[in-house]
């Protein structure tokens, strides 16, 4: 959203410019492959990469490309969205084989670029899953499903620190601590700048085995004092931040619900089409 107008790409590689009040086409435009990531906007431009690990600025004001970036591909179409964030004027994105790059936002040079991966196999390739890029101004935080999680140096590229966590939520970051849950339900506090992992508490342990082994975690969001998971099974998990303690587990909806949104106090959750709002 900028200025009361609506900028929308799809997946079949075409980008709009909507006036969000009336509904009215500003500009349409075709671009070479579709899209697959968040839309950043900065000033008078946005960000999207393609399917084809391309970065692409464009101007707001007609839908021209400003410039490109394209790195490495790979033989087969990535199952997840891309992740991109703007600090420190660089626009910093990762690609289908796990790559960051770091790119200067207003002339499209790289800045610098860093594998997280020693080797991808081709069939793996659509098997690779990963966090949305988060940042907290110095360092970069995300993990993935091949059960690492990295902290790396928002000016320089080079690894922080990296541990063992199998996760494919976005991390919260909280004053000098990194909250995150791991995809058989494990809550994990990790000391932001050390990286040490100094506590660990299992949100699924009132499931039995062969329920716990259908359950996944969808997304969780963090409020003043509790941290609120969303599950497979249609569950809400209420978690006590500074000690891990269930607090609640509150059957939402018997389908799939969505990943909770906290707004000026309140809970949001999406289920069977409609908007749920909780105190």
């Amino acid at each position: 959203m900028k200025d009361k107008n609506l900028i929308v790409a799809d997946n079949i590689a075409k980008i709009f410019l909507i006036n969000s009040i009336s509904g009215d086409l500003i500009w349409s435009k075709k671009s070479d492959y579709p899209f697959n990531s968040q839309i950043k906007i900065y000033k008078d431009r946005f960000f999207v990469i393609d399917y084809k690990n391309i970065l692409r600025c464009f101007y707001l004001k007609d839908g021209s490309e400003c410039w490109n970036v394209q790195t490495e591909d790979s033989f087969t179409i990535s199952n997840s969205k891309y992740s991109l964030i703007i600090a420190n004027n660089l626009v910093i994105f990762n690609n289908s084989i796990g790559d960051i790059t770091a790119v200067d936002l207003l002339s499209g040079m790289i800045k610098w670029q860093l594998p997280t991966q020693k080797s991808i196999i081709i069939n793996e390739t659509y098997n690779f899953n990963y966090s949305r890029l988060v940042s907290d101004g110095s360092s970069i935080y995300f993990s993935n499903n091949k059960n690492r999680f990295f902290s790396i140096d928002l000016s320089t590229g080079t690894t922080n620190w990296t541990n063992e966590v199998n996760s494919i939520l976005t991390p919260a970051i909280i004053s000098d601590y990194i909250f995150t849950v791991s995809k058989d339900g494990y809550l994990f506090t990790i000391q932001k700048k050390q990286g040490n992992i100094i506590r660990i508490n299992d949100l699924y342990k009132n499931y039995d085995l062969k329920k716990r082994k259908k359950l996944k975690p969808i997304g969780f969001s963090v409020g003043l004092n509790n941290l609120y998971l969303a599950n497979s099974d249609g569950t809400l998990i209420v978690v006590k931040l500074t000690s891990g303690n269930i607090l609640k587990i509150e059957k939402v909806s018997r389908g799939l619900i969505s990943k909770p949104y906290i707004h000026n106090g309140d809970l949001f959750i999406v289920k069977n089409g409609s908007i749920t709002q909780y105190d």
